[in-house]
């Protein structure tokens, strides 16, 4: 895979976007909703909601540049010029409710799940959205096999599972209610308990 550079000119700004060939569709799609801003909408520094992720305009000489999070060093400071990891997480959060049908409720990279001790170890493990998102918690709980019991939760950023279980993510989209079981990486199936 290679790195492109998908360039054009919106609004009589000149817009640079970098991803990984694989990603090339999704960025194409970026660039577009950037050319259905307002005119003015194009402002150096300006960060935007992207589903589950941010991307922020650089300036970068005559140019702006399509930035996201730093995921490999502190995305909560820092960013990075190729944005081939939003577009991934995000394709893959959008495939799994699209495949069940319903609309995505995307948790912010910066918002908090829970997990009980040993879910990273384990190779099985149950995602639960155990209530609808609010504030900074995501509301999704992540559980190893077994009874939990009286164990306390740990507390986690979401983007913290691109470094341990990047799978998980997939399921993270989907509305309060639902679950989604794992087995390493592949995900075994979902549904909504009555």
């Amino acid at each position: 895979m290679g790195e492109l550079r998908l360039e054009r000119h919106l609004h009589g700004v000149h817009v640079v976007l970098m991803c990984e060939d694989d990603a090339e569709e999704q960025g194409e799609w970026v660039l577009e909703v950037l050319g259905r801003l307002p005119p003015g909408g194009l402002i150096p520094g300006r960060t935007l909601r992207f589903g589950w992720s941010s991307l922020r305009l650089d300036p970068r000489g005559d140019s702006l540049v399509v930035t996201e999070p730093d995921f490999d060093g502190d995305p909560l400071k820092d960013w990075r010029d190729d944005i081939t990891v939003t577009l991934r997480v995000q394709g893959r959060m959008l495939e799994t409710t699209q495949t069940v049908g319903v609309d995505p409720v995307f948790p912010r990279y910066s918002d908090t799940l829970a997990a009980l001790p040993g879910w990273a170890e384990s190779p099985r493990v149950a995602l639960a959205r155990v209530r609808a998102p609010e504030g900074t918690d995501s509301g999704w709980l992540v559980l190893p096999p077994g009874t939990p019991g009286d164990t306390p939760f740990d507390t986690l950023p979401v983007h913290a599972l691109l470094r341990r279980r990047a799978a998980l993510l997939s399921a993270l989209a989907l509305p309060s209610g639902w679950v989604a079981e794992f087995d390493g990486d592949t995900l075994l199936g979902y549904g909504r308990p009555d």
